[in-house]
C-alpha cells in the first residue's frame, strides 16, 4: 500500500469556519511578534470559545503531559482532556463514535497502522489538517504529514540501554551487541511480532548490522514482550544490555537513580505516533488549533524532547537531534504476508 504525502491546503480553514458559523481578525495569536491570517485568527477564537479538547492517546507519558502543559498555558481558555487508552480500546470507541455521530474523540495519537490507513481511503473519518505549523516546508519536505490528515510524530525512540554496574564500557553501537561477553542471556530484546517488531530487526539488518538476524543468535539473548519490560531489566540488573530500551524511560530511570545509561544510535528507529483529528470531533477548532499547536516549534519543544523532529530550530533540543530518524516502514508492515514470512525466518533460527 502506498503512502502518499501532499502539501496542506488552506482552503481547509476556511471550511472550519463555515462549519463553526465564526468570523475573524488579524490580531496576532501564534505569538508576540507573529500574525496569523483572518481565517487561522477566527479558528483560534471558535476554540477558545468550545474551550475544550479531548484527546485519546497512546503517546509516551512523558511527551503528552509535557504537550498538555504547554498548550494550556499559551491557550489558558481552552482545557486539554487526556484519555490514555490502549489501542483495542480507542478502536472500539472510535468506531462507535463513528457509526452514531457522538462525539468523544477529538483528537487522536496512536500507533494502529492498518487500522488508521485502511480508512484514510474512507469518507468520514479524519479530518484535513488547516493550521499554518502543519503547513511549514519542513513538515511536508520530510514525509511526515501523511494524506493531508495525519501526523507521523517520532516521539519514542528506540535506544539500546545498559546497566553500568554490570557493563560499565557501554555500548557504542549495535555491533557492540555482538560482543562475547553480552552472550547467555545478558542482553534483553523483543522478538519479531507483531509486525512494528519485525521491522525493527530489519532496520538494524539495512543500517548498522548485516545479517544481524543470524549473527545476533550466538548471544543467545533473553526475550521480552516489550520495552518497558526491558527498561525495567536493564534497572534491576536482570541484563546487563537493553536492545530495544525507550529513551524518554532511559532518561526518567536515570533521574530516579537506577545505574544506567543509553545510547541513542545513529540513525535511530522509531515506531512513529500517528496524530490525527476524526471528524466527529465535538470541538473540531480546537482539534485544530492543538494539533496546529504540536506542530508549531513551541509544541515540539514540549512533546519531542525525548523524540525527534523535522524541525531544525528545535531539533538539538530533543535527544534524536543528531541522528538521523528512521520511521516505521509502514508500506512494508501492512504489505500481506512480510511479516510472517520475517517471523518464519525468525523461528528457524531462535526456536
Amino acid at each position: 500500500m502506498g503512502m502518499a504525502t501532499r502539501r496542506v491546503t488552506a482552503a481547509t480553514a476556511a471550511l472550519v469556519l463555515m462549519a463553526a458559523g465564526c468570523g475573524g481578525s488579524d490580531t496576532p495569536a501564534a505569538g508576540p511578534t507573529e500574525s496569523v491570517s483572518a481565517e487561522w485568527q477566527a479558528v483560534i477564537e471558535a476554540a477558545k470559545a468550545e474551550g475544550t479538547v479531548v484527546w485519546y492517546s497512546q503517546a509516551p507519558p512523558a511527551s503528552r503531559e509535557a504537550l498538555k502543559a504547554a498548550f494550556e498555558a499559551r491557550y489558558p481558555e481552552i482545557t486539554v482532556e487526556i484519555r490514555a487508552l490502549n489501542q483495542a480500546e480507542i478502536e472500539a470507541a472510535l468506531q462507535v463514535e463513528h457509526d452514531t455521530g457522538t462525539p468523544g474523540a477529538d483528537v487522536v495519537t496512536t500507533v494502529n497502522y492498518g487500522w488508521v490507513t485502511e480508512r484514510l481511503g474512507q469518507d468520514g473519518w479524519f479530518t484535513e489538517l488547516a493550521g499554518p505549523s502543519i503547513a511549514a516546508d519542513e513538515w511536508i519536505d520530510s514525509g511526515y504529514i501523511l494524506d493531508d490528515k495525519v501526523v507521523l510524530a517520532p516521539l519514542g525512540l528506540v535506544s539500546i540501554g545498559w546497566n553500568t554496574q554490570l557493563f560499565p564500557e557501554g555500548i557504542s553501537s549495535y555491533e557492540d551487541l555482538l560482543d562475547p561477553r553480552l552472550g547467555d542471556g545478558a542482553i534483553g530484546i523483543v522478538g519479531p511480532e507483531p509486525a512494528l517488531l519485525a521491522d525493527f530487526w530489519t532496520f538494524i539488518e539495512e543500517n548498522h548490522v548485516p545479517n544481524f538476524v543470524e549473527r545476533f543468535a550466538a548471544q543467545k539473548p533473553a526475550f521480552y514482550r516489550s520495552a518497558a519490560l526491558i527498561n525495567e531489566a536493564v534497572a534491576a540488573g536482570e541484563v546487563a544490555v537493553g536492545a530495544f530500551t525507550t529513551a524518554v524511560d532511559m532518561v526518567n530511570l536515570q533521574e530516579q537513580g537506577a545505574p544506567i545509561d543509553f545510547l541513542i544510535p545513529d540513525p535511530a528507529w522509531t515506531a512513529q505516533n500517528l496524530v490525527y483529528i476524526v471528524e466527529s470531533a465535538g470541538h473540531p477548532n480546537a482539534a485544530q488549533l492543538f494539533v496546529d499547536f504540536f506542530a508549531s516549534p513551541e509544541g515540539q519543544r514540549a512533546a519531542a524532547k525525548y523524540g525527534a523532529t523535522p524541525l531544525s530550530a528545535v531539533a538539538p533540543e530533543t535527544l534524536g537531534g543528531n541522528s538521523r530518524i528512521v520511521l516505521t516502514n509502514l508500506d512494508r508492515i501492512l504489505e500481506p504476508g512480510w511479516a510472517e514470512d520475517f517471523a518464519a525466518r525468525w523461528r528457524q533460527i531462535y526456536e
